[in-house]
């Protein structure tokens, strides 16, 4: 039997394989044909067969109707990456990252569209314009703005509570905050990204990494919610090394700025760092900063470093060892959890990785007929019979919809 081929455009199948950051190589392992074969396919002197296509659409995560397009689709835009990167780890986004930014931005379209078509309003947030502004001032309108109740948060026995009350603040605000790096098709290395956001009048996105620790998170999105008050969507992460380059990076450094005054006020942070024992030794009063605080040793000691009660050289050996402190904590996570045979609940899991306000803007839409059970399906990532049971766990009752669930 003759082997039938797609009548795809060549530049498109080059583009599909460039914009998710495979190489020719990793491209070819994945789909499962030879190099050379995949290069004739975007040189055109070869068209895939319809399995094949098939494959490479499943490989891209692009629709398949997207390879017969006459161009390579225009719309999306890479992030600006506010990043300062050590000098061994590449500035090119893994394929990962690349599918969770892109998905993150179709979310978006769909959100805003949605929204707008209800007649919600434009999303308020404290501060605009550019980072010139004072640092302290912002953060005080994102304190006030967030009316979170601080004695509750200070009592909070877990971290993850702690971390659970800053991203349902954030989200009263109007934004979409989502967590997640868990499921191995979704693992973005730290190093690369602690974060990135979104923004937009209607539909702000904001992604916290899963793979860090949740006291980290909390810095995390408060220096996302910086950028969204400054108009400035990004891929960041907290600063790693040494002064920052001459007109480099100085939005993210404005953002870290404002983010460790939003979750470490100076004035609290000196008058409990003042009260501490000096005797003690300084990692045990970092320790216990970052208890009190509900935020991780390592901002603690940026803080400490900004405020000049550490030198550089301190402040690079704590992060080193505060790094390596979580490796070791995370391998012995993992193992504990392996040896107990947990598993987390696979709703719960994905309603944080799409998180709680998505969840139930889309539940909404499909309980009150706008969607469809299939389009729920599809945004959540969830089979189309399991709707009502992922909905208890978003703490609603949905009953029918646009079709049978």
């Amino acid at each position: 039997m003759a082997i039938v081929r797609a009548n795809v455009t060549a530049s498109v199948v080059k583009w599909a394989r460039q914009y998710c950051h495979y190489s020719l190589e990793e491209a070819a392992a994945k789909i499962g044909r030879p190099r050379e074969e995949i290069s004739r396919w975007e040189s055109g002197t070869l068209k895939p067969s319809i399995p094949q296509l098939r494959k490479a659409s499943r490989v891209y995560r692009i629709p398949l109707a997207t390879f017969y397009l006459p161009h390579p689709p225009k719309g999306f835009s890479p992030l600006r990456d506010y990043r300062r990167l050590p000098s061994d780890v590449p500035r090119e986004y893994s394929p990962n990252l690349v599918f969770m930014v892109r998905q993150t931005w179709e979310r978006q379209q769909w959100v805003k569209q949605y929204l707008q078509d209800q007649g919600y309003p434009r999303v308020q947030l404290p501060g605009s314009g550019p980072p010139r502004q004072d640092t302290a001032k912002l953060a005080q309108g994102i304190r006030t703005s967030l009316q979170m109740d601080w004695s509750k948060l200070g009592k909070c026995a877990k971290r993850g509570d702690a971390l659970r009350l800053w991203v349902e603040s954030v989200e009263n605000l109007g934004v979409f905050v989502f967590r997640s790096g868990n499921a191995q098709h979704e693992k973005i290395d730290v190093e690369e990204a602690r974060g990135f956001v979104l923004t937009d009048d209607y539909a702000p996105f904001i992604f916290l990494n899963a793979q860090d620790a949740k006291v980290a998170q909390v810095f995390t999105l408060a220096h996302e919610l910086a950028h969204l008050c400054i108009g400035e969507p990004g891929v960041s992460n907290l600063a790693t090394r040494g002064s920052v380059p001459p007109g480099a990076a100085k939005i993210e450094v404005f953002c870290n700025a404002v983010a460790s005054e939003v979750v470490l006020p100076q004035e609290d942070f000196r008058s409990f760092w003042n009260a501490v024992d000096a005797s003690e030794p300084l990692k045990e009063r970092i320790e216990r900063a970052s208890r009190e605080f509900k935020v991780s040793k390592e901002v603690v000691a940026r803080r400490l470093l900004d405020l000049t009660y550490l030198s550089q050289a301190q402040y690079v050996d704590l992060v080193d060892l505060f790094r390596a402190e979580w490796k070791q904590y995370q391998a012995k996570e993992r193992q504990r959890l392996r040896e107990d045979e947990q598993t987390p609940s696979p709703y719960r899991m994905r309603l944080v990785a799409n998180g709680m306000q998505f969840s139930r803007l889309v539940l909404e839409a499909y309980q009150s007929g706008r969607v469809s059970g299939r389009d729920v399906s599809s945004l959540l990532g969830i089979r189309l019979d399991k709707i009502g049971r992922y909905a208890s766990y978003a703490r609603m009752q949905v009953f029918g919809g646009r079709d049978s669930i």
